[in-house]
């Protein structure tokens, strides 16, 4: 069949059918707040809600990042697949049926994925001339199908000859001299998150002589740095359980699957990517990394978890035994398999311990890979790195000056484009002044604020007598998605008065610096040395002259 586009007659009707609410909480749990629905952006990182659902209006907003939309918008980007896949998701999610009626084909042929697929399943008919083999590594008919295993036979190009030689170039069928690429290989098709077949690799039968695995030729349906073989087959649990479980290798995804585990993801021939953690992330704060239980693997975690953490995830991390991959586990004890996943550590208690077991020449370069795993927490989680750094500080000795010494890269490489993160001061003392909790002694100067956002924020408040957000929200629609933040925080009074005398403090050293009269020199000294010692009761002192 070829393929086809949605009419948009279809779109509005099915618009209209779904409830938006529906369809988002599949995916992100919402929390009803008011007439609106709220929860944190699985676009971008977050520490407070500003991501918000209206039924009314049937569209989501996140006031953080900016992103919008429709039901069908957000499966869209969310799962990372076409408009027309998204249009099948909604329907699927909210039972809508489909019929051929809301489709209008085109005839320029079928689309490389519907080759692929069909590719797959020539090569899944020859399973039995591997079926030796198959059942050494423990896979089962059932489990080989499920992830569509096969064998490419000699010749198999003469019964794919009416399939174009570019699709055949792009699938990695035939190699650059025309000749059959997989050949005598066991093949194991890559599918795209929504389910097609855009690549294969091959591994070898054979001990030795040639390359263990031979991968299809990146193309713009086969990006490596972005798929995640698995996915496909594990979504649905994944949805399930709000939890991802990242293993190594195309045979950890498949042992584990055989053995119940149907939550597990692999990167295909590299090593974790960024574009593949903020995939997962959509769909788990707290992922699982369950690595081989070797030094390689232990490296290979830490590396994968310093990801993580740049991204405002803290990963949990199960130790196999040393020797044990997940594949090997899972046909040699999946009982002590299943126990330890249930028993996952945090990360930084299984580095430490993992820091504590090699050698004494290897430690040092293990506590460096630590360092720079950590570092983006600096700025990302101030208080979980504090955390971390308090317990390595306990146990090795390192410091805070230690991580940023061993760590440059991550600053050097920092995206400049990323938005600084706003103190979270600076968030209390707006939040007090647009909700008129705060009456200010004296105007601040907005370069008492080290946020640009806030002190652009401040400088309209002051200038204004609105304080209704959404009519802010409207006039100042730049500031929609802060001021969205600040009110959707919750803080206590202590935190109103330490906010204020913090940045009063910062006013009162600007004025000292301009003030040439002895005696009111000597007032806000006064003033700010008790400020800074937390006396809370000088507030009150702090007036315009």
């Amino acid at each position: 069949m070829g393929s086809s586009r949605v009419s948009h007659s279809f779109v509005e009707e099915l618009l209209s059918q779904v409830d938006i609410v529906d369809v988002i909480s599949h995916y992100v749990p919402l929390k009803q707040v008011g007439r609106n629905f709220t929860t944190l952006c699985p676009f971008h990182h977050e520490r407070t809600p500003s991501f918000v659902v209206s039924p009314e209006k049937q569209i989501f907003k996140c006031f953080g990042c900016g992103v919008g939309g429709n039901a069908i918008t957000f499966v869209e980007k969310y799962e990372g697949v076409s408009f027309y896949e998204a249009v099948k998701r909604v329907a699927e999610i909210c039972g809508v049926e489909l019929s051929q009626e809301d489709f209008k084909d085109r005839e320029e042929g079928l689309e490389v994925e519907e080759f692929g697929y069909r590719v797959a399943k020539l090569f899944n008919s020859y399973l039995e001339k591997v079926s030796d083999y198959l059942e050494s590594r423990g896979i089962d008919r059932e489990t080989a199908d499920r992830f569509l295993l096969g064998y490419a036979p000699r010749g198999y190009l003469r019964e794919l000859r009416d399939i174009p030689k570019e699709v055949l170039g792009a699938l990695g069928l035939v190699s650059q001299s025309g000749k059959e690429f997989f050949f005598d290989r066991l093949i194991i098709p890559i599918f795209n998150h929504s389910g097609k077949v855009v690549a294969f690799a091959g591994r070898t039968l054979r001990e030795s002589g040639s390359p263990k695995y031979i991968n299809s030729p990146e193309s713009n349906l086969f990006k490596k740095g972005s798929l995640l073989y698995g996915f496909y087959q594990s979504r649905e649990e994944v949805l399930k359980s709000r939890q991802v479980i990242v293993v190594e290798g195309y045979f950890d995804v498949i042992s584990l699957h055989k053995v119940g585990v149907k939550r597990a993801v692999a990167p295909m021939g590299t090593s974790l990517t960024e574009n593949h953690v903020k995939f997962i992330k959509r769909y788990c704060n707290r992922p699982l990394l369950l690595f081989d239980g070797d030094g390689a693997g232990r490296k290979a975690t830490v590396r994968s978890a310093g990801l993580f953490l740049k991204f405002g995830c803290e990963p949990l991390v199960v130790q196999l035994p040393e020797g044990e991959d997940p594949d090997s586990l899972s046909r040699r004890d999946p009982q002590l398999l299943e126990k330890l996943i249930a028993a996952p550590q945090p990360f930084i208690g299984w580095a430490i311990k993992s820091a504590k077991v090699v050698s004494a020449e290897e430690r040092g370069d293990f506590l460096r890979l630590i360092a720079q795993s950590i570092a983006p927490l600096q700025s990302v989680n101030p208080i979980l790195f504090k955390e971390y750094l308090s317990l390595l500080s306990a146990e090795f000795g390192i410091d805070e000056r230690w991580v940023k010494l061993y760590s440059p890269r991550f600053f050097k490489e920092k995206n400049q484009s990323e938005e600084e993160p706003i103190p979270f001061h600076e968030k209390v003392f707006l939040k007090a002044l647009l909700e008129g909790s705060l009456k200010l002694p004296v105007e601040l100067s907005p370069t008492v604020f080290v946020s640009s956002k806030v002190a652009k924020l401040y400088t309209v408040l002051i200038k204004t007598e609105v304080r209704e957000p959404t009519i802010l929200q409207s006039q100042y629609p730049e500031e929609a998605g802060l001021i969205s933040e600040l009110l959707l925080m919750e803080v206590s009074e202590d935190d109103v008065l330490k906010s204020m005398c913090r940045l009063l403090t910062k006013e009162l050293e600007r004025r000292l610096k301009k003030t040439k009269e002895l005696k009111e020199k000597m007032r806000i000294k006064r003033i700010i040395f008790s400020l800074k010692k937390g006396d809370l009761g000088v507030v009150s002192q702090v007036k315009t002259n």
